[in-house]
């Protein structure tokens, strides 16, 4: 639930259809971030099972787990990481990944208590915690910013999420290097597809942007409205069960793609230590108010349209290089595949150490050290 003071806000739910316009836009964020950054899925948006399986899959986890955070009142980048490392898990019962691998040949640098080491480290502890999860929240309150409105900022966005939405030069050199990592991926796994890399950006950033053109003109336009309420948690729990059983017995058990008993058990443990750090942690702090002396400096769709035409440029770079010299870029890959899981380790470290700390004083001091920084 959001504090007392974004409640007031919503005198008036937002409908169905406006809803679903939020949804759609940050599940399409989200297969963005996901899938075409890792290259694993192409022209999703023709593809049959993308829009049946893969874009359901990663809209509704999306909205799940957010609104699981909003109840517990653990909303902090922090918190939503830890969240994020839970969303991760669906590698394992789903795709069955963190079980056998990406391919026929196994897990790229074997296993541990049945599970893939290099897959669980790159998936689990930063891809899906960060690119399928955070970021494109990320992202969807930066499109809410581009909004004017005389809504206090507050009732729009989360308060600890805006050291993340400042205009910083760390900010901008992290989602830089996250871009030329999807960029890269995207590049080897099209297989140095020119037309293919140009065709899937840029049919995902139309939708993108004619959802957010259509989000912007309702009233409710605000991270809360991913809000779902009982009946559609409801829905979306019977979803998930639904889609993790049909799965895991469908393509998994008759697939031939369980490996065994010690996997399962492994992973079940897993989201038992998970959980427990999750629900173990303390409420987030988002009733502070925002300084308006920040709010200037907020990022919004100009610097967002940077960021696109940067993803193009770059991919098609990194596709261009990949048609010349296609095994040092593969060495380029597996760098990047490499730092990320390193990265990923520090991460998860560090937010559990930082998860019982995202308090009242902590944002406080965060927002001086800000407006330090701009003075």
């Amino acid at each position: 639930m959001e504090p007392e003071n974004t409640r007031a806000h919503f005198t008036v739910a937002p409908s169905s259809r406006e809803q679903w316009i939020y949804f759609l836009l940050i599940g399409c964020l989200s297969m963005l971030y996901a899938e075409l950054f890792s290259g694993a899925s192409q022209l999703w948006f023709f593809n049959v099972w993308s829009l049946l399986v893969t874009f359901p899959l990663y809209m509704v986890h999306v909205l799940f787990f957010f609104n699981l955070a909003l109840r517990m009142k653990k909303t902090s980048p922090v918190h939503l990481y830890l969240f994020g490392v839970l969303f991760g898990m669906y590698e394992s019962w789903i795709t069955q990944v963190l079980w056998i691998g990406y391919s026929a040949e196994g897990p790229m640098v074997g296993t541990f208590l049945g599970i893939g080491i290099g897959e669980f480290l790159a998936l689990v502890f930063f891809w899906h915690p960060i690119l399928s999860f955070m970021l494109p929240i990320l992202v969807f309150q930066l499109l809410i910013l581009s909004v004017e409105s005389e809504t206090p900022l507050i009732r729009r966005i989360l308060p600890s999420h805006i050291p993340f939405l400042m205009k910083t030069k760390s900010n901008q050199r992290y989602i830089y290097v996250i871009y030329v990592i999807g960029s890269a991926f995207m590049a080897v796994n099209y297989q140095g597809d020119l037309l293919l890399a140009l065709a899937a950006l840029g049919g995902t950033y139309t939708l993108i942007y004619l959802l957010y053109r259509k989000a912007r003109t309702y009233h409710h336009f605000s991270v809360y409205s991913l809000r779902v309420q009982g009946k559609g948690i409801k829905i979306m729990v019977i979803y998930m069960i639904a889609l993790y059983s049909i799965m895991f017995f469908g393509y998994g058990y008759y697939g031939g793609r369980i490996p065994g008993y010690l996997p399962i058990a492994t992973t079940i443990v897993l989201y038992i230590l998970f959980g427990w750090v999750v629900k173990s942690s303390n409420p987030a702090a988002e009733s502070v108010d925002i300084p308006l002396s920040l709010a200037e400096h907020l990022v919004n769709m100009r610097d967002y349209r940077k960021l696109v035409c940067f993803n193009i440029l770059t991919a098609c770079g990194f596709s261009v290089v990949f048609l010349g010299l296609p095994s040092p870029l593969f060495v380029v890959f597996m760098f990047f595949y490499f730092t990320i899981s390193v990265v990923g380790i520090y991460i998860f470290y560090k937010a559990v150490r930082l998860r019982n700390g995202q308090t009242t004083e902590c944002l406080k001091n965060k927002y001086n050290t800000l407006i330090e920084a701009y003075t």
